[in-house]
C-alpha cells in the first residue's frame, strides 16, 4: 500500500470510519470533491482520478468502469480535469451539511 495511502486510511479509521466497505464497524462513510482543501483533518489531496481509484481498490472496494466514468463525468461538471489534482474531503454519510 502506497504510504499516503496508508496514512488516509488511518486517518478515517482514527475517526471511527470503517474503511472497507466488507465491514459494518464505524460510521458510515462519504466523500465530496473540490479543487482545493477543505482544511479538515479528513481533507485529501489525489494526483488524479487514476490514484483515487487505486486507493478506492486498495481498501478493499470496487471501482467499476462504469463508477470510474460517473466520477469522470462529475469531475468534469465540477470543472476539474480527471488528470490533475483535487481534494476528496471525506465525512459522515447525512452530515454534509456541517461540511
Amino acid at each position: 500500500m502506497k504510504e499516503n495511502f496508508k496514512a488516509i486510511a488511518d486517518a478515517l479509521q482514527k475517526s471511527g470510519f470503517s474503511t472497507s466497505l466488507e465491514s459494518t464497524a464505524g460510521k458510515p462513510l462519504d466523500f465530496n470533491i473540490t479543487p482545493y482543501s477543505l482544511n479538515t483533518k479528513l481533507s485529501f489531496r489525489f494526483e488524479n482520478l487514476e490514484e483515487f481509484t487505486e486507493f478506492i481498490q486498495t481498501s478493499g472496494n470496487t471501482f467499476s468502469d462504469e463508477k470510474t466514468n460517473l466520477m469522470n463525468t462529475a469531475l468534469i461538471e465540477l470543472g476539474i480535469d480527471a488528470k490533475e489534482f483535487f481534494y476528496v474531503n471525506f465525512f459522515e454519510q447525512g452530515k454534509e451539511g456541517e461540511m
